[in-house]
């Protein structure tokens, strides 16, 4: 998946209700594969190892993790090739965690900021992970539009003492 999402919330979001739906279906089983890191420690894309009955059964898969919320640019790697699939756009919204005043860090909650942004975004697109870097941390917007997250969040970027000299990347 292209997805930035640390193992617990890739767990929670994509491999525990695929697996579910496929064991209930009698077409097999899902479970958490490896986690591709950036060499900052970042993650950029998480495997799911997705076992299957009958071959007929991959463009279901591709439907049900499509319905999950599977980024665009995701990969399903068969013995045949790959196969491009995902809808969801994503952002990622870095912080600067070492170059703001001292006071900025002292007085300003990063949690303030996941609960913002999850609240501007809401029915339009969902913080699903983040990640916190020597440098930096990142909170991961998934939604249908991702200029409709950024302008849902600008204001409150441009005015949150915690997010000078934030950037926003697209990351899906």
């Amino acid at each position: 998946l292209n997805a930035r999402l640390q193992p617990e919330h890739a767990q929670e979001l994509f491999v525990e209700p695929l697996s579910a739906w496929l064991r209930d279906a009698g077409q097999g089983d899902a479970g958490l594969g490896q986690v591709g890191l950036s060499p900052e420690g970042e993650v950029l894309y998480v495997d799911l190892r997705i076992a299957l009955q009958a071959d007929s059964e991959v463009a279901a898969v591709i439907v049900a993790l499509e319905e999950l919320g599977a980024p665009l640019a995701s990969t399903l790697l068969l013995p045949e090739g790959e196969h491009d699939f995902g809808k969801l756009q994503g952002l990622g919204l870095y912080l600067d965690g070492q170059n703001l005043p001292d006071a900025v860090y002292e007085t300003c909650d990063p949690h303030e900021v996941f609960e913002q942004v999850a609240s501007r975004i809401d029915g339009i697109g969902d913080v699903c992970s983040f990640w916190q870097g020597e440098t930096e941390t990142a909170l991961y917007l998934y939604g249908p539009d991702a200029s409709a997250m950024q302008q849902a969040i600008a204001d409150f970027v441009a005015g949150y003492p915690l997010c000078q000299g934030a950037r926003l990347e697209r990351i899906a």
